[in-house]
């Protein structure tokens, strides 16, 4: 098989959390690499009123649920901030559900320790993205986000508007609803682990210029890997991630929006490796790895627009590529070798012969 050697990433998660941190560093501490002031120090203040609509708090505030500060949980802090503010999070258990409505940076300690891990409550998700304005930016990372098994939360994360970062965190669902669910606004996922849900990621902005970018995660042990709604219209990107060990698809793509798949590790998933489904337009799927999935490497069940080419399709239990009858994408330049489905007569598979 021919070995992938480049990265078709780009450094778009810099150019979305730019511009979010307003630290002065005169005088600072420092956490994990970040300057750092104590609660309220030489920061605008309006007595008892931080916090709330036009008003101000600090721009930088420290929580630790095992300290001797004021800030225990990471709720309490969110409230004070100041807008475009910074919540650092030391190590430790919070047991409480995150509710965002404004633009705010969520930094988990880096340092040596037990991680931060933020464990939500029953029925509730772990962390909601709802602000009022839809310019609104947050950025959380480097945090582990738990939802209580056989919970009906939504989503352990939920994401319905503004402009979201989750990069360098663990994700892990409940197992009845998606570990990741992103319903409108722009939406960054980068480097994370997501796992436990019924899709890793679901995809379903009905509003034509949202955009999702999941580039450089490890999707595994969902139901689903990664779910584009049939009632989403955003593009996605989907790119240098490994997808794999998910119980069904490893992408499914059914909305109105381009897919974009690049460069990804699609492997060992009990189902298809790729299903691009009834409303999937301007599909390209390039660069990826489609290994050993217990389906079709890309399975194609309607007509859909779009290229698949220069990836790598092989061992996979069905065919390389199935595509019904009717229109299909340009298909050039892929690998194909020893998928079983291949050597099978369409009346033998009809007869689950093979």
């Amino acid at each position: 098989m021919k070995r992938l050697t480049k990265k078709y990433l780009a450094p778009i998660a810099a150019l979305l959390a730019g511009g979010l941190i307003a630290a002065d560093a005169a005088n600072a501490q420092s956490l994990g690499g970040f300057p750092i002031r104590e609660p309220g120090a030489n920061a605008p203040s309006s007595g008892d009123g931080a916090g709330q609509p036009g008003k101000k708090g600090p721009l930088q505030i420290i929580v630790d649920a095992n300290g001797r500060g004021p800030y225990k949980t990471i709720s309490k802090a969110i409230k004070d901030v100041a807008e475009g503010g910074v919540v650092y999070v030391m190590h430790g258990v919070y047991n409480e559900s995150i509710n965002l409505e404004k633009s705010v940076f969520i930094q988990g300690d880096r340092g040596p320790g037990s991680g931060v891990e933020i464990n939500a409550p029953m029925n509730a998700a772990c962390l909601e993205f709802s602000p009022d304005e839809p310019t609104a930016h947050a950025v959380v990372a480097n945090v582990l986000f738990a939802s209580k098994i056989n919970s009906s939360a939504n989503a352990c994360i939920d994401v319905r508007q503004g402009v979201f970062t989750l990069k360098e965190s663990d994700v892990l669902g409940s197992g009845t609803r998606p570990a990741v669910k992103i319903s409108g606004g722009t939406v960054m996922l980068e480097k994370n682990r997501i796992s436990a849900g019924s899709e890793g990621v679901f995809v379903e902005q009905a509003h034509s210029l949202s955009q999702s970018f999941i580039i450089d995660n490890k999707i595994l042990q969902n139901k689903v890997g990664v779910d584009i709604a049939a009632g989403s219209r955003a593009d996605v990107v989907i790119a240098g991630n490994e997808i794999f060990d998910n119980l069904d698809t490893g992408v499914k793509s059914s909305g109105y929006g381009a897919a974009k798949l690049i460069g990804n590790k699609i492997r060992n998933n009990k189902g298809s490796g790729i299903i691009l489904d009834k409303y999937a337009k301007l599909s390209l799927v390039r660069y990826n790895e489609i290994v050993q999935n217990s389906g079709d490497g890309v399975a194609i069940p309607f007509g859909v627009n779009g290229v698949i080419e220069d990836n790598d399709i092989v061992g996979n239990d069905g065919l390389s590529i199935f595509v019904r009858d009717g229109l299909e994408p340009k298909i050039t330049n892929n690998f194909i070798n020893n998928n079983a489905g291949d050597n099978c007569s369409r009346r033998d598979r009809r007869k689950g012969k093979c």
